[in-house]
């Protein structure tokens, strides 16, 4: 007997979902995969082959935009091969122009100071890891930042921000600035080193975190407590300067040597002078300026900054270190691209005498150690900045070595 009309559309309505459901399945299935969601399947072989065909022929009439920038087809990958230029080179894929004479980074990774050529109106400079020597080959015409041989660099590079050079009246004011924890925008040393006594110690280890925001630096130390130019037996500062010049080549040299060497000396005939006694001051010039020349002996261009000592706690060594630091300064005077940098009120009162403390914002503050003698941390980071405020303006005005 035969189903009443109600029951059967009553079925068909239930069963309508799911035939919607199972049809666009099959439609899903059955269709060819697109290359990219939302284009049409990728034409056959033959289809392709007359497009390509199509696109080669002149147009009958002039394209329109869309025409010209777009080809609405789906591709998949292995249907086209594109042509590739073997000759084609990067942009950027030029000869750098490597300085020899300016060393950066440390001697566990030396780098060199190049120049890229680019589209900028100036060079960018960036800092190259040392390469092993190659045949020399014609260099651009580009700017370096000191004389010296071009060649080729690799093609890893370490890019450094550039210089930003400020206008004529800021840099003055920068100048005139009081130092806090950054060396001054006129402060040009590339290659630092810090050699001296037991205080050169202090003031290493406070120039050191204000130079750290220079990345070009490179900054090495050394010191040695009790040392000084008078006894050689005990520690040899030529045998020693020779050393550390030789392996870092600095371009900048800040040495503090004076407090210990109250003592006699021996000349180089063996005849032997006392402290105070005619014939003093002159060989202790002497081993002076053989200290200086042994400092610039890798690089002939290196300026000297020798420190004097401050003042101190005994009045005996305060007088002894004040007759010391004048035989340095006289010295120095005589020799090109050196400066003495007298600190002797740096760490002293208003009216020039010792005192063991600073006043500061928070009160006072300890300068000196109990012996007299040595600094705090606070009183080497004052001698750190008066060196620092001492290099910058002084540097650029020193005459050529």
């Amino acid at each position: 007997m035969p189903m009443p009309k109600t029951e059967t559309a009553t079925r068909t309505r239930r069963h309508r979902p799911l035939l919607a459901i199972a049809a666009a399945w099959a439609v899903l299935v059955a269709g060819p995969r697109t290359t990219h969601p939302g284009l049409a399947p990728p034409p056959p072989t033959d289809s392709l082959a007359a497009l390509v065909a199509a696109l080669a022929q002149p147009p009958a009439s002039p394209p329109s935009a869309l025409e010209i920038h777009s080809v609405r087809a789906a591709v998949a990958p292995h249907d086209v091969r594109l042509p590739v230029d073997k000759n084609a080179r990067h942009p950027g894929h030029v000869p750098v122009a490597v300085s020899h004479d300016i060393r950066l980074g440390s001697p566990a990774r030396a780098l060199r100071l190049a120049t890229v050529p680019g589209v900028e109106p100036e060079p960018v400079t960036v800092a190259v890891a040392v390469a092993p020597p190659v045949p020399a080959r014609p260099q651009p015409d580009v700017k370096t930042p000191s004389p010296g041989r071009a060649a080729p660099a690799p093609a890893q590079v370490e890019a450094r921000p550039k210089a930003q050079t400020p206008p004529p009246a800021q840099a003055r004011a920068q100048a005139k600035a009081p130092i806090a924890n950054k060396a001054p925008a006129a402060f040009f040393g590339k290659t630092i080193l810090v050699a001296g006594d037991s205080l050169s110690l202090f003031l290493a280890d406070a120039l050191r975190p204000m130079l750290a925001n220079r990345p070009q630096t490179a900054f090495a130390s050394r010191g040695k407590v009790s040392s000084g130019l008078a006894r050689p037996d005990f520690f040899n500062w030529e045998r020693e300067m020779a050393s550390l010049a030789a392996a870092n080549r600095p371009d900048t040299v800040i040495i503090m040597i004076a407090t210990n060497d109250n003592q006699t000396m021996t000349r180089p005939d063996g005849s032997k002078v006392a402290f105070g006694r005619p014939g003093w001051d002159a060989e202790y010039s002497r081993r002076v300026n053989r200290l200086v020349e042994l400092a610039r002996k890798p690089n002939p261009a290196a300026r000297i900054f020798w420190l004097g000592a401050p003042v101190m706690a005994d009045p005996k060594l305060n007088a002894d270190v004040a007759a010391i630091n004048s035989v340095i300064a006289r010295a120095l005077a005589a020799t090109p691209g050196c400066r003495f940098i007298d600190v002797s009120r740096t760490l002293a009162d208003a009216a020039g005498r010792y005192t063991p403390a600073k006043a500061t914002a928070d009160g006072l503050r300890a300068t000196r150690t109990k012996d007299g003698v040595h600094l705090t941390p606070f009183g080497a980071k004052l001698l750190a900045s008066a060196t620092l405020a001492s290099l910058g303006p002084n540097l650029a005005a020193l005459p050529t070595p």
